[in-house]
């Protein structure tokens, strides 16, 4: 649905940039005018800037949410979580060496029991990758929900409110800009890292599929990481990944479960690990690939958009075309003021159409890349 929204929204602002249905009813404000009576110079919305501010204000809503949620569910409370989980560890590992003292024959343990300790581990390394991924997800989450309340004011320009003072006029939307421009730009950073991280792991399942195809087991189980394990399991989304908590008793009777499985399938999968293993790792590999480069995609065309607002700023501070600098004038490729101001929007608009379009077609390319055995386990 936001993909949607959004591809609606932006191509909504692309045809006005363009004026596409110039002379349509789109641009009349008269129109507007039957319906509702607004003060001047609000009295000169049109319908087709009505029609954007409804997208506009789904996007304030719906992004500072995720923002929300992404500060609240994945950062805050799963941190406390994992926090809660680490001293319930360390309680139950006091408990664990009590019982081992009690063990004095060697023989008389199960091969579960065995793989205990890689378990252990296994569940030590997922919590400290889970607090890392919390601690991301509060930060980006918190550039998120500025971008969404920065929505604020294009929304109040779309009805032209900051030709007023009411919100800071015309300089207001222009800090909101600035502050979703540096939002973006964490983002931006954040795309570059998660697409090389796609394509890295690409490889690395490809050469554990071909590892494992060969073994037919798990030769090493000591040396195994999270996310092979992860990939052997077909996704391991421990309770503390997931960020589902309880109490404290309940939290501790999920975490000896947990290790309890985690130990099981190390002991199977280091006696016998199925072909179908192998061939469902290594065709995800294939998906992670195309998951790396379509990062890439989203990449350029979010470099593009950012590149095309930051103009915006730049002519709003450098409105005197001639006390420019060099570089203000390179970046703005030597256009007069106007014509980099239009161009600039119109190039995020434009990209941020595009985009959509991706995100709402991958899924369906993904699909096709999926081996019909886990189609059939997915339906």
């Amino acid at each position: 649905m936001d993909a949607v929204v959004q591809f609606l929204r932006n191509a909504l602002c692309t045809a006005k940039n363009f004026n596409l249905l110039g002379e349509s009813f789109l641009y009349d404000p008269k129109v507007t005018a039957r319906y509702y009576t607004l003060p001047p110079p609000l009295d000169q919305t049109t319908p087709l800037e009505i029609l954007i501010s409804i997208t506009q204000f789904y996007a304030l809503v719906s992004v500072s949410l995720a923002g929300y949620n992404m500060i609240a569910q994945g950062g805050i409370n799963k941190l406390q979580l994992i926090n809660r989980v680490v001293n319930l560890r360390g309680k139950a590992a006091s408990a664990k060496e009590e019982e081992d003292k009690k063990k004095k024959d060697e023989d008389k343990k199960t091969d579960i029991d065995k793989y205990e300790a890689m378990a252990n581990q296994l569940v030590t390394k997922s919590l400290l990758d889970e607090s890392d991924a919390a601690t991301r997800s509060f930060f980006v989450g918190t550039n998120v929900l500025f971008i969404g309340l920065a929505f604020i004011w294009l929304v109040a320009n779309s009805f032209h409110v900051t030709e007023t003072d009411w919100i800071g006029g015309l300089l207001g939307l222009i800090h909101a800009l600035t502050v979703a421009e540096i939002g973006l730009l964490v983002c931006l950073y954040y795309m570059v890292k998660d697409a090389g991280s796609s394509i890295r792991k690409s490889f690395k399942m490809k050469e554990f599929a071909a590892k494992i195809a060969s073994s037919k087991k798990l030769l090493d189980s000591k040396t195994i990481t999270v996310e092979q394990f992860s990939w052997l399991v077909d996704g391991w989304s421990p309770f503390w990944a997931e960020g589902v908590s309880g109490s404290i008793v309940a939290e501790g009777k999920m975490l000896l479960k947990e290790e309890e499985s985690v130990a099981s399938k190390l002991s199977a999968f280091s006696k016998k690990i199925d072909v179908n293993i192998s061939d469902r790792i290594l065709a995800q590999s294939k998906i992670s690939l195309f998951e790396g480069y379509l990062e890439y995609v989203y990449l350029i065309l979010n470099a593009f958009a950012f590149y095309g607002y930051l103009c915006c700023i730049i002519v709003f501070y450098y409105e005197d075309v001639k006390a420019q600098p060099d570089y203000i004038r390179t970046m703005l490729l030597w256009m007069p003021n106007a014509d980099a101001d239009w161009l600039g929007n119109a190039v995020g608009d434009f990209m941020w159409t595009v985009e959509p379009i991706f995100i709402l077609g991958s899924p369906t390319i993904m699909k096709s890349m999926t081996p019909q055995k886990m189609k059939e386990k997915l339906a």
